[in-house]
């Protein structure tokens, strides 16, 4: 069994050895703390994490596809390989996140913040892309943007190929 704390002091208790590789998916997790944890492919897909703490966690190829992911926050986090298609993202922070090769297509990020964020190889064809603020981010060639989006007049650097 493992332990999920929420921020109001609340514990749940889930039917699983471990983090990695857990199925989230469409569970109640408002305000839950996953902080430094490593969920390295959990699958939250559909799940309620609005207002979640996620910061310096392990979320390498998790699955978030339409989560609601408002105002979580996912500082430092190492999300490579993410897949938040469809998720609701409105004034999540992912400040000094590793996104590289995660998806965020259709994802609706107004009010979401990228500071210093690696979005090499990401697909970040979102919607309300220019409510974001991308300030420091850095991309590459391979990154996918809405067409039109000038992500360097957001504030984010274009680094070579990895």
């Amino acid at each position: 069994m493992i332990s999920v704390r929420f921020e109001a002091g609340d514990v749940v208790e889930f039917p699983f050895d471990s983090f990695v590789g857990a199925d989230f998916s469409k569970s109640a997790l408002h305000r839950a703390i996953f902080e430094r944890l490593d969920a390295t492919n959990a699958d939250f897909s559909e799940a309620n994490l609005r207002n979640s703490v996620f910061d310096y966690s392990i979320l390498n190829r998790a699955k978030m596809t339409r989560a609601a992911l408002m105002n979580a926050t996912f500082d430092h986090a190492k999300m490579v390989g993410v897949d938040m298609s469809g998720a609701v993202a409105v004034g999540a922070s992912f400040t000094k996140a590793n996104l590289t090769m995660s998806s965020l297509k259709g994802a609706d990020v107004g009010g979401a913040c990228f500071k210093g964020a690696d979005l090499s190889g990401a697909n970040v064809d979102v919607k309300r892309i220019g409510e974001a603020d991308f300030s420091g981010a850095i991309y590459n060639e391979r990154t996918i943007w809405p067409i039109g989006f000038d992500p360097q007049s957001h504030g984010a650097i274009k680094v070579l190929v990895k």
